[in-house]
């Protein structure tokens, strides 16, 4: 098992435009890492300088305990020499190879014995349960078939590292569910070290052992799974990740929305804080923090409860649940409840916020 070193790594397509802004990370021995956030935030170009198919402009990738690439000390290591497995989005298959000699085109560059070329491509096959499928072509696979072969042919080459740029986007729902399963398994068994590249917070957050959260080229935050969704460490990483997303309380403007004050009081003193503190920027909350009752109904608030009053917008029913959308003045929640409890589209309905599951942010975005 490799670890990977990334320390103040730069890189800059032109002066105006920086893909990746001084981003540091240490990724542990057979780890499964994805590089989460939105389009544009620089996480492909993480993947690519990891693999050598882009330079740094600055600062220092080491792999295994040597520096591949340091352009202060001009050190880089082509992407043929660093022993790492690549797969991208496209899956990239030969069309007219069949899938034992698509897994075989590396074995084959490496001058292996024939003997040990066809060991290796089906325990290679085997492994990702594709032995069967051997004399097919890429055209008579599904996508997540194909996908499987994209696979097996990194492994075959045996990589001490396996870098995946959104694998499984071209995939529909249920195939993606299955191969998100399959690299599980996969990483279980291998025990190999995985950065994986994803805009979907459920693929991050179902399969990684760490999620390193990118924002316009920096981190905003780097640490397991359930770190990530119960404790964000900024505004943007708590309303990125969550379906739905975060519920935000901007204090900036309590003009016409008077609910706003005695919530605020309510989070401060939980928070032991002044209520006049500037630093209470915005409180957060996540859907599962919000026990929906109809305004009609006597509920007396518990210890460490407060209470938003506000009207449905809409019910979105989802099968085991439905997402209920309610409006306060301009603000929009969400909350989660169970199909039985019947709401109607503008009806009165008060939010029962647990005060133990909050989140306060400051002016620059950062957790209090």
């Amino acid at each position: 098992m490799i670890d990977i070193k990334l320390e103040h790594i730069v890189k800059k397509y032109t002066s105006d435009v920086i893909a990746v802004d001084d981003l540091s990370l240490n990724f542990e021995p057979g780890s499964f890492v994805c590089l989460l956030g939105p389009s544009g935030c620089g996480k492909t170009t993480t993947l690519r300088m990891i693999s050598g198919l882009e330079r740094a402009n600055d600062g220092v990738i080491t792999i295994g305990g040597e520096i591949f690439d340091s352009p202060k000390q001009n050190i880089f290591v082509r992407p043929e020499h660093r022993k790492l497995g690549l797969v991208f989005q496209s899956y990239a298959l030969w069309p007219h190879m069949t899938v034992q000699e698509n897994v075989d085109f590396g074995l084959k560059l490496k001058k292996i014995s024939k003997e040990q070329r066809s060991r290796i491509v089906d325990e290679s096959l085997d492994l990702l349960r594709m032995g069967a499928y051997r004399k097919r072509y890429p055209a008579e696979l599904s996508g997540g078939q194909q996908q499987r072969v994209a696979l097996a042919r990194m492994l075959a080459v045996q990589p001490g590292i396996l870098l995946l740029d959104e694998p499984l986007s071209n995939l529909d729902a249920a195939l993606r569910l299955e191969m998100r399963s399959e690299l599980k398994s996969l990483h279980e068994r291998l025990g190999s070290t995985i950065v994986f590249v994803t805009h979907d917070q459920l693929e991050a957050m179902s399969l990684a052992t760490h999620v390193a959260v990118m924002k316009e080229g920096k981190l905003e935050q780097y640490a397991d799974p359930m770190t990530i969704y119960l404790k964000p460490a900024t505004e943007f990483v708590a309303t990125f990740v969550g379906s739905p997303p975060m519920n935000m309380v901007g204090f900036s403007d309590l003009e016409g929305q008077r609910w706003k004050a005695p919530f605020k009081k309510a989070v401060a003193a939980f928070i032991r804080m002044d209520a006049d503190d500037q630093r209470i920027c915005k409180v957060g909350f996540r859907a599962e923090a919000v026990t929906l009752k109809r305004s009609d109904d006597p509920h007396p608030l518990k210890q460490n409860q407060t209470c938003i009053k506000g009207h449905i917008k809409a019910v979105l029913p989802t099968g085991p649940e439905q997402i209920v959308s309610i409006v306060v003045d301009d603000n929009q929640f969400y909350v989660v409840t169970p199909p039985s409890l019947c709401f109607e589209n503008g009806q009165s309905v008060d939010m029962v916020v647990d005060l133990t599951m909050i989140h306060v942010f400051d002016q620059k975005g950062l957790r209090i």
